[in-house]
């Protein structure tokens, strides 16, 4: 952590913990023989989480005519561990839904596009026959952490970022120069503070650049890859093209070659239940 990271985060006073609905799903994802029914009582037990996964159920993700209501069809529908994912992601990004009035970004885009990033690494991971392609999800769902935490708490120093922006060659290089450090870095900063899994500690500080990881490699390839679509040719983040930095790197670790990507590429963009976003 940076001198200008720790001064900046020691301003937060009241950083909410790590929800109690949270850890619970963090212990059921650990254990294989969670049943369906034990994830939906916790689940029920949190009209938000809900809400929002009836809403995955019936999105454009699944590309059914029929509306599902009830959140057992809607388990069923989504799958056990997207379900896992989805509850996880959402209970840690609504403790940080709300601001102090004065928010920079709208949280309702940052939310569609984690859900976006983390179906499109799901679905690239089980493309590539990745031994964490039911985990992977998770991570997606949750690399941009850091993007809430400056929304909460700092939204009229990242107001300074925005307006620096043009003057930079990427996002990226706006926050090194106004904060001197980036989204990513506060992001991990939460996910170790939160004690989450060791792969969400490093996707969320690594998607930019999966090649810098020591651990956790592939999946911080697989995030990046999965941000990168999604931000240039679905939904980014910010309003402003944050002209998203390629890592080239990640072609290699994941023993791909660029018209793998681009065939991927057209393929999710192409396809009517991907063009759109939830």
């Amino acid at each position: 952590m940076n001198e200008s990271l720790k001064l900046c985060v020691q301003e937060i006073k009241k950083l909410p913990t790590l929800p109690v609905i949270a850890q619970e799903i963090l212990d059921l994802v650990s254990n294989d023989v969670t049943s369906v029914g034990r994830i939906e009582r916790v689940v029920e037990n949190d009209p938000a989480i809900s809400a929002k996964i009836l809403s995955v159920a019936n999105s454009v993700f699944f590309g059914t005519k029929t509306r599902t209501r009830t959140l057992d069809n809607a388990i069923m529908r989504i799958g056990f561990d997207n379900v896992k994912s989805i509850a996880l992601g959402i209970s840690l990004m609504t403790v940080l839904q709300e601001g102090n009035g004065s928010r920079v970004f709208d949280y309702h885009r940052i939310y569609n596009h984690s859900v976006t990033v983390g179906f499109l690494a799901r679905l690239l991971a089980r493309r590539l026959k990745l031994q964490f392609s039911e985990e992977i999800m998770m991570n997606g769902m949750l690399h941009d952490l850091g993007y809430l935490i400056l929304n909460k708490y700092f939204p009229e120093r990242y107001r300074d970022v925005l307006l620096s922006f043009g003057k930079e060659h990427s996002l990226l290089d706006a926050e090194k120069k106004v904060l001197e450090f980036t989204h990513a870095d506060i992001g991990n900063w939460l996910a170790e503070k939160w004690n989450l899994p060791n792969t969400i500690v490093d996707t969320t500080l690594y998607h930019h650049a999966p090649s810098r990881a020591q651990r956790n490699v592939k999946p911080a390839a697989v995030v990046h890859l999965a941000d990168y679509i999604t931000t240039n040719k679905m939904l980014s983040p910010t309003e402003k093209d944050p002209n998203y930095p390629f890592d080239h790197a990640s072609l290699e670790i994941l023993n791909i070659t660029e018209q793998d990507l681009r065939a991927f590429e057209a393929e999710i963009t192409g396809n009517e239940y991907f063009a759109k976003i939830i």
